[in-house]
């Protein structure tokens, strides 16, 4: 479980791919995770396999690489890094499984002040999850839904959010991961059982 704060990014130095899993080795600036860890990149839980100096292996599940946008990376891509949640830690953010849903693109990027709007499109299936000043969590980020339109929905990067992120690399076209927030799809859940 996790809070969708970023704490660090990481870069990539190698991937590897046997039929449709990946072996993924993430530099990432911090000796303080084990063996076993559960680490969030990009929005995914994933688990520490390997560790060499400040680089950590993950092998990544045929059903993850399907899901996920962890399939288009490439030697030097940058990822954001979020260790679990803890008992004495803040939940500034949001309940995050690294469960991701689906993947969305982005549409459009504009910026506003110092912050930035970034438009995404979204498979039509998950638009009743997602309402305006609800919670969505984008490539392990917890945000807050700005609008929602149609198949599209929109998101607004403060500039902290959007320097200590990739969300500083995003462009049109840049495919993300989506984790709906959990209590919406409770709340379906229990919706249904009363039908």
């Amino acid at each position: 479980m996790f809070t969708g704060i970023i704490e660090k990014t990481g870069v990539v130095e190698s991937i590897g791919q046997t039929n449709n899993s990946l072996v993924i080795d993430i530099k990432v600036d911090d000796s303080s995770y084990s063996l076993g860890d559960s680490v969030c990149v990009n929005g995914v839980c994933l688990t520490i396999e390997k560790i060499i100096n400040q680089t950590y292996s993950f092998t990544v599940s045929p059903e993850t690489h399907k899901l996920t946008n962890l399939k288009y990376l490439e030697k030097d891509s940058k990822v954001n890094i979020e260790t679990s949640l803890t008992i004495d830690k803040l939940i500034s953010g949001h309940i995050v499984q690294g469960h991701i849903d689906t993947t969305s693109e982005v549409v459009d990027i504009e910026q506003k002040d110092s912050s930035w709007s970034v438009k995404f499109s979204i498979n039509s299936q998950y638009m009743k999850y997602l309402i305006k000043k609800g919670s969505v969590s984008l490539d392990g980020v917890s945000l807050t839904v700005n609008d929602v339109s149609k198949n599209e929905f929109n998101v607004m990067i403060i500039p902290h959010t959007y320097q200590h992120t990739i969300f500083r690399n995003y462009k049109k076209g840049t495919i993300v991961n989506v984790e709906i927030d959990i209590l919406a799809k409770y709340i379906e859940k229990l919706g249904k059982r009363n039908d």
